[in-house]
């Protein structure tokens, strides 16, 4: 077909004539058996196979939605691909469209990835075509506690290779991952599995990281893991916690433990001047869980992005030293 920058202007050309014409079958040839779909860096992204991206693309079809394409760059081995999406107002956006953008990576002429941004400078800055956003003012240099975090019922301790194992177990019997307290799918492998502790560990190393750092939470009796915390740095020192409880260990206060001690270690050793929850309104246990941790309840959030459910936001701030008197009393 001649160079590869005819090959990939073909494919390009191909996958603009497949989407504008919601042709299934001519992008079905286009895409790997294995290619893999999700948000820039998830290391278990929503779709892993071409079924799995297809029944995506069904889906939307089914519920309305149409894109039409707005441009379509290449860059080295990476096709840039704009979007105008289209369709009922709660799924694109409050307007009913909404701009998106793709980056697909070809190898061996096949499709590999497909990454989806909601701005043209983070997937312009993801093909290679603008440099990375720079880090948000404040941000978090995350670092293991210097100090176990502990109480009578649970410890909390650094991600270990050797939970990918146990993650895999709950991933792989039915429930196991009810509640959505783990970062990955139902049918997630073992190496999906070991990916995503390696994604947490990279979150304590300060470099690229998906989930950010998290810490596993055991019984005070067993190392095993039993939930987790997430930490994400919101920027101007904010540090935002997600956790879940693994369904064996539910219902003995270890979420409530987990998050007082996460929050006040990142207050007291000064890694944050703020640890907010987001909670949807609809999750009372979770509510009642923050408030029974010592978090107090602050405003409605917006949801993000623009059109999601509206967030109930959570709040820790340090404890205030008491004003001491002239004669130091």
């Amino acid at each position: 077909m001649g160079s590869q920058a005819d090959v990939m202007d073909y494919i390009a050309d191909q996958v603009r004539q497949a989407l504008e014409a919601a042709d299934l079958g001519s992008y079905a040839d286009l895409l790997d058996d294995g290619v893999r779909w999700g948000p820039p860096g998830d290391p278990v992204p929503p779709c892993r196979s071409r079924e799995q991206v297809l029944a995506w693309y069904r889906r939307g079809r089914e519920a309305g939605t149409r894109a039409r394409v707005t441009e379509t760059l290449v860059v080295g081995d990476k096709i840039l691909v704009g979007l105008k999406v289209s369709g009922p107002a709660d799924a694109v956006s409050q307007a009913g469209e909404a701009d998106r953008w793709q980056v697909l990576t070809v190898r061996g002429g096949r499709v590999a990835e497909i990454v989806g941004f909601g701005a043209r400078n983070d997937a312009a800055a993801w093909a290679g075509l603008e440099p990375p956003r720079p880090a948000a003012p404040g941000s978090i240099r995350w670092s293991a506690p210097a100090h176990r975090l502990a109480d009578d019922r649970i410890g909390l301790r650094l991600p270990e290779l050797t939970d990918a194992g146990v993650l895999h177990g709950y991933a792989s019997r039915a429930g196991g991952l009810d509640g959505g307290w783990a970062p990955m799918p139902a049918d997630a492998t073992l190496a999906d599995c070991q990916a995503v502790v390696g994604d947490w560990l990279a979150g304590w190393r300060n470099e690229s990281s998906f989930n950010g750092p998290a810490l596993i939470v055991a019984s005070a009796s067993d190392p095993a893991l039993a939930g987790l915390v997430g930490l994400v740095d919101c920027g101007d020192r904010v540090a935002e916690l997600s956790y879940g409880i693994a369904p064996d260990w539910r219902g003995r206060g270890y979420a409530t433990s987990a998050v007082r001690l996460v929050a006040q270690w990142l207050l007291q050793d000064r890694h944050a001047d703020l640890v907010e929850l987001s909670i949807d309104p609809a999750n009372t246990a979770s509510q009642r869980t923050a408030l029974a941790a010592g978090f107090t309840r602050e405003a409605v959030q917006p949801g993000r992005p623009p059109g999601t459910y509206d967030d109930l936001r959570f709040v820790m701030r340090p404890e205030r030293e008491p004003v001491r008197q002239a004669d130091g009393s």
